[in-house]
């Protein structure tokens, strides 16, 4: 059992100006490897940006200390070498950071991924494969070397790699769910295409040195940034999207600072608790913009992103420019380029009915991926309607006896006002299932433990305050989503993700973990396990939930991102 304080410190890395004390700072350049690569000069379809692209990355991780090898416009021979060269100097017992850039052409097939060399001649689905390189197995390699920190850059989804001589079954790369210790991260969803831009850089890497410049920010955090920044300037046609299995926080240009008191963090998540009420009703765009800017992996960005994504659905006729560039401001030249290529955001289509217990079929509400090298990535799709109704079995964790049955009946729905009552208010939830209020203890913002999408490996923090008879406590939880599973529950077996949380009541000195089960499109947990114990492991909470039966009058037909 982990101890209070040994959680507040590493929640310092969460918080703006907190102290590093597990991060890996560039001092030591020998420590610090990275490839970088970039091709433009394709002889049939060639690309304005990835030479410049490439060039402005490796600058900046040369400015981090990193130990660069840059190659540009390679062929086939040349690229093959240089990775060869890279793994065996990636192996070295000294290094702990590895980064490897590509931008240029990317294609996949079979639901492998493949960099195109500028001299790939590729005319039927055989010359991917002798013509190419295989991504796929630079990234298995990656996966067999230990104890290292591997963050893998994508800008390679540009459209039509092969021009007339080869039409590709799908477009843009397939999604492959990143090995322990490393973060892929990729120029726009899978499947989807990248612009190459007409300026000095492409749209994604133009917002990748922007925000991976600056001090004192987490590589996961910048990301997140590049992802809003790219989402917005391109009306939704391109999101970056990344995977992750990191361990430890991962900085570019990091300086040591004072280490912070629990007090000082709390502080901190305080000052964050009020810059969420100022904008939590808002209507306007730029304020989500500006606090997802601010909070990256705040507290409250999976709700954020929730409200943004709403606005821009209901907003769509009327798009905004202002994260082309980190002060909000976009120029000229970008806002005629956008305009041209502007797609409108398209409420999700929705399905009928559904309904559980025994005896009936479970539906597949949500299809995993094919691929053999990712769960794949799935809006959470809950359409809240009053009606709908769970009943669920409720038994102690540790005797395994039944406690209750408890129904949740929907009372009242309030979209305007991001509100879902339960049993006519005896429970709050968000239009994302996160409790406001649970039997009489308030929340003064969500505690946000379900996502707005699942995949693998993601993570966030849930932080809150919540007052029950007068009495005030602070509550904090790291969120991951960690596995998906069968799970057998009495209305049924399902395909789940398992979502793991671990916190603190900091107040009370209680240490609290959770495992929910979510199915993207149901409105209810398949099962919970909550727990809560004091700092003498005296066991003060222990309840298990699993669904019995439900009714929910409204589904979302496509889940996948």
């Amino acid at each position: 059992m982990s101890s209070r304080r040994t959680f507040l410190k590493g929640l310092a890395s969460l918080a703006p100006a907190a102290s590093f004390s597990d991060l890996f700072a560039a001092q030591n350049s020998t420590a610090h490897q990275a490839l970088v690569i970039g091709n433009s000069q394709y002889s049939d379809m060639p690309l304005g940006n990835p030479v410049n692209d490439a060039s402005a990355v490796s600058k900046l991780l040369q400015t981090a200390g990193f130990v660069t090898d840059t190659q540009l416009n390679t062929t086939r021979s040349n690229l093959i070498a240089s990775i060869d060269r890279f793994t065996q100097v990636i192996k070295q017992s000294q290094t702990q950071v590895v980064v490897f850039y590509y931008a240029g052409h990317g294609a996949q097939l079979d639901w492998r991924n493949y960099l195109v060399p500028v001299d790939a001649v590729v005319t039927k689905r055989a010359d991917m494969q002798s013509r190419c390189v295989d991504l796929n197995n630079l990234l298995s390699q990656l996966s067999k070397i230990k104890d290292k920190t591997f963050i893998i850059i994508l800008d390679a989804c540009r459209d039509d790699p092969f021009g007339n001589r080869y039409k590709l079954e799908s477009k843009g790369l397939s999604q492959f769910d990143a090995p322990v210790g490393s973060l892929l991260a990729y120029s726009t969803s899978p499947g989807k295409v990248a612009s190459d831009g007409s300026g000095a850089n492409g749209l994604y890497t133009e917002n990748l040195v922007r925000e991976l410049s600056l001090p004192n920010v987490r590589v996961e955090d910048a990301l997140k940034r590049v992802r809003l920044n790219v989402r917005l300037a391109s009306n939704g046609d391109q999101i970056p999207w990344e995977t992750t299995s990191l361990e430890s926080d991962v900085y570019l240009f990091a300086s040591a600072n004072k280490k912070q008191s629990a007090s000082d963090l709390e502080r901190l998540i305080q000052e964050e608790i009020a810059d969420w009420s100022k904008v939590k009703d808002s209507k306007v765009q730029d304020q989500w913009v500006a606090y997802l800017r601010k909070y990256p992996n705040g507290r409250f960005s999976e709700v954020a992103h929730q409200r943004l994504k709403k606005l821009m659905v209901e907003q769509s006729s009327k798009p905004t420019f202002s994260a082309v560039s980190s002060s909000g401001v976009a120029s000229a030249k970008n806002k005629k380029e956008l305009a041209g290529n502007m797609k409108p955001f398209a409420p999700p289509e929705t399905g009928g009915a559904v309904r559980l217990g025994p005896g009936l079929t479970v539906p597949k509400l949500w299809k995993p991926s094919q691929s053999p090298y990712s769960v794949g990535r799935y809006e959470l799709g809950r359409i809240f309607t009053v009606g709908d109704q769970a009943k669920n079995r409720i038994s102690d964790m540790l005797s395994g006896i039944e406690t209750e049955v408890r129904v949740a009946t929907i009372t009242r729905v309030d979209t305007d006002a991001d509100l879902v009552e339960i049993n006519n208010g005896r429970i709050i939830l968000d239009l994302m299932g996160n409790p406001m209020s649970v039997r009489g203890r308030k929340f003064d913002t969500p505690l946000v433990m379900i996502p707005a999408e699942f995949q693998l490996g993601k993570k966030w923090t849930a932080t809150n305050i919540s007052t029950v008879n007068g009495q005030r406590s602070f509550v904090t939880y790291d969120v991951r989503i960690a596995a998906v599973e069968k799970i057998r529950v009495p209305a049924g077996e399902f395909d789940a993700f398992r979502v793991d949380a671990h916190g603190w009541n900091v107040t009370n000195d209680v240490e609290l973990t959770e495992t929910n089960w979510q199915v993207p499109g149901l409105n209810f947990s398949v099962k919970r396990e909550t727990m809560r114990r004091k700092r003498n492991g005296q066991i003060v909470f222990s309840e298990r939930l699993e669904l019995m039966e439900l009714y929910q009058q409204k589904t979302v037909l496509d889940l996948s991102i």
